[in-house]
This record gives C-alpha cells, structure tokens and sequence, in this order.
C-alpha cells in the first residue's frame, strides 16, 4: 500500500469522473465538467493510490485561504480508495482497512504546509469516512449540493424601500465589505470586479438608501446548461426579503442565457440558507462532511 506523488492531471480529472460515479459534484468550484486544464490552473496538489502495483484511488488536495471560517488551511477535496468494511459508528474494521487508514495518516503527517488539515467527503465515500474515523478526525461542518430546474421567468417583487440594479464599476469594493459581514473572510475588490464583469455572469446589486446593501451574481458554467451564483446580503438587511428577490432576479438573467439547471451550495451549518433555498424550490443532490484532521 502506498500513496505516490502525482501531477498527471489527465489521470486524477478522469479518476475524479471514475469515482464520482456520475453524481454532481463540486472540485475546485467547479461542478461535473473538470478536467486537467481547470486543475491545473488551481494549483493542485495530488495523489495516486496503488496496492499490490494496482491503481486502486487517488487524493486531491489545495491551499485554501479562509477554508472554512479558519484562516487558512489545506484542504484534501478528494480522497477515495477502497474500504472492505464499514464505515459507521458500530461497524468493525478488519485488519487490512485499518492498515489503509495508516498509510493516508502518514501521507497527511509528511506534509509541510503548517497549515491545519481538513479532508473532504460526500457521505458515499466509504473510504474517507473510514479514514476520519480512525484518525479521530472532528467534523467541523458540511456542504450541500442542491438543483433546481428552471423552467420559466419569475415575477419580480422588490421589497419596500429596496431597488435593483446592475453592477458598475466601484460596486466591486461594496461587494467585498458585504462579504466581509456576512460570512467573516476576505474577498478583495478586484476578484470581484472580474467574476461580477466576466462574460457568461450578470450581476446585480440591491440597495437601499442608494446604499450596497446585497448582491448576486449569477454565472452561466461553460458546460452543459448549468448555472450557479453568489448571494451575499449585509446581516442587518437579512429576513427582509431581498435574498429571496435577488434569487428570483439571479434565476431570470440564467434563462435569458440559456441556463436550465443552477446550482446551490451552501454549508450544513447555515440554517437560513436551508429555509431560503428550500423554499425556492431546491432539491439536496450531494452532501458532503468536513473534518479536521
């Protein structure tokens, strides 16, 4: 058993298809079209896992600033390999399992990131929810993965006191201090200047009292007819109803863009956004649990 260094993206991209067996999933921001180009461009750190000279799984991993509300850590996005027995609280592991776990325990220990560590697993991956368990991994939280179809244009209700409009140039500094209050990490000005003016995004700005007070930008993906967004509302205007017009507004640009499918993810801890995107009509597709290693 043995973990082995790799760069040949061609090989994890297709290994990440292998292994997702067809479920949507979220690599590197990306859902259900990576490939070795994409992973090559986040600077990618990975792994292939062989026993008895078979390729039998791989690892994937980054630097993440911000990851998850902690500064900064590195993140094992992908971890898969082969699990002989159970996974849960009660199971017993047999011999050879728990050798496999010791074998990722040792690659972890061998990095020199000075970083925490955290790995990443969708609730049907056996073999890294085995691995957190022997470990003694903490889950510090979990993402969701949920879709909706869209199928028409929505009516548009703005709140009381409230206007839309589309983004100009200087909203880009609004937009990092609103993501500053309302999920407490950094997004500079000027990345958000790019993604809120590419090309396949249209970004929209509420506000009040000529105040940024929340935005959304809503991106059409290069693949298929998916699409997804960023919504970000200042916690003093929350529960007024904009998170949900701003939806409705997001969800009107995609269909003019030929999006019929987005995507919403959002972190198992966040209660308010269960209620905002359940009730607008999202439906759970993957989940996944973090731990810290």
């Amino acid at each position: 058993m043995k973990w082995i260094p790799s760069e040949d993206m061609h090989t994890i991209a297709r290994l990440c298809r292998i292994f997702n067996k067809g479920n949507i999933y979220e690599i590197f921001w990306e859902y259900c079209g990576l490939n070795a180009e994409i992973l090559c461009k986040r600077e990618p750190y990975g792994w292939l896992y062989y026993e008895d000279d078979r390729l039998e799984g791989f690892a994937l991993g980054r630097r993440r600033q911000g990851a998850l509300r902690m500064g900064g850590a590195f993140c094992f996005e992908e971890v898969w390999g082969p699990c002989d027995g159970s996974s849960n609280e009660l199971g017993q592991l047999g011999e050879r399992d728990g050798k496999r776990a010791l074998q990722f325990r040792k690659l972890t220990e061998s990095l020199d990131f000075k970083l925490p560590i955290v790995l990443r697993a969708p609730t049907d991956n056996q073999f890294a929810h085995m691995v957190a368990r022997i470990v003694n991994a903490k889950w510090v939280n979990g993402l969701v993965i949920a879709q909706r179809r869209l199928n028409k244009k929505f009516e548009l209700s703005i709140p009381t006191g409230y206007k839309f409009r589309m983004f100009e140039d200087g909203d880009q500094n609004s937009m990092s201090e609103i993501h500053k209050e309302a999920f407490e990490e950094d997004f500079s000005p000027s990345d958000y200047k790019a993604w809120a003016t590419a090309t396949n995004c249209q970004t929209i700005i509420a506000m009040h009292r000529e105040i940024p007070v929340g935005f959304i930008i809503a991106e059409k993906r290069q693949y298929g007819h998916l699409g997804d967004f960023n919504i970000a509302v200042k916690p003093a205007h929350q529960g007024k109803g904009i998170g949900s017009a701003l939806l409705k507004a997001a969800f009107n640009c995609l269909i003019n863009l030929k999006v019929r499918n987005v995507i919403a993810d959002y972190l198992t801890l966040n209660a308010s956004a269960h209620i905002l995107y359940q009730k607008h009509g999202f439906k759970p597709k993957r989940i996944y649990n973090y731990f810290l290693l």
